[in-house]
């Protein structure tokens, strides 16, 4: 499986936006890749969760590295067209969604037990809200790129708030989701043992906390657009 269509090197040659959505662009990968663990974490089919959480790892080292050649070719002497301290801030908030999902591989791989079928249906809804605030948040650093080659025209500024928008909706619905499905576990008592209250808990506030960044990510986008 090819993760990256653009070569690390010229992604270093980019400017630190195009940088950016390369970053962005192997976030997403990650989360197809997500996608197909939860969807054999769904289906109690364990034997290629570990190969998967791998290759997720493979993903995060890249997109360390294009995090951290950003950085590092961003010197405070360059003049950037939009504050610095902001674009870094959103460049982290990115790189966090990255993170949680690694995270979450490797909780899912830790304690390979099936979810109790009550509460499927629950965490799927869950983790499809998490990765659609994944997708709508590389939306928005692609809608910052075409704010930044247009000048800030009105018209591309207009269109990135409407998508930032949508990823306020998203972590709103996420957060609803994420409160119902916590309830739902708690209240099944003695029928789960600790260990898997303690595990199923903490896989909702990892799906959640993805749409939390991905939606800092969109307030990092509205505050560079808002020159």
């Amino acid at each position: 499986m090819k993760f990256m269509r653009t070569p690390i090197i010229e992604t270093l040659r980019k400017s630190p936006f195009e940088a950016l959505k390369d970053h962005a662009d192997i976030v997403c990968e990650s989360g197809k890749l997500l996608t197909e663990v939860f969807n054999d974490l769904l289906q109690n089919k364990f034997e290629n969760i570990d190969e998967r959480r791998k290759n997720i790892e493979e993903l995060e080292l890249k997109a360390d590295y294009i995090k951290s050649n950003i950085r590092n070719h961003l010197p405070k002497s360059v003049k950037m067209p939009v504050d610095r301290g902001v674009f870094l801030s959103l460049l982290s908030e990115i790189d966090k969604v990255e993170d949680i999902i690694q995270d979450i591989t490797e909780w899912i791989s830790i304690r390979e037990k099936p979810i109790p079928e009550n509460l499927k249906e629950d965490f799927k809804q869950l983790f499809e809200k998490a990765l659609e605030s994944v997708e709508y948040a590389k939306k928005a650093v692609e809608a910052l790129n075409l704010v930044i080659e247009s000048s800030f025209s009105e018209d591309e500024r207009e269109k990135t708030k409407k998508i930032i928008g949508q990823l306020h909706k998203i972590e709103h619905e996420s957060d609803l989701m994420e409160r119902a499905l916590t309830k739902k576990i708690f209240a099944m008592g003695e029928s789960l043992t600790a260990a898997a209250l303690f595990h199923l808990s903490k896989l909702v506030f990892l799906l959640g906390d993805i749409a939390n960044h991905a939606e800092n990510a969109g307030d990092r986008v509205r505050a560079l657009v808002a020159k």
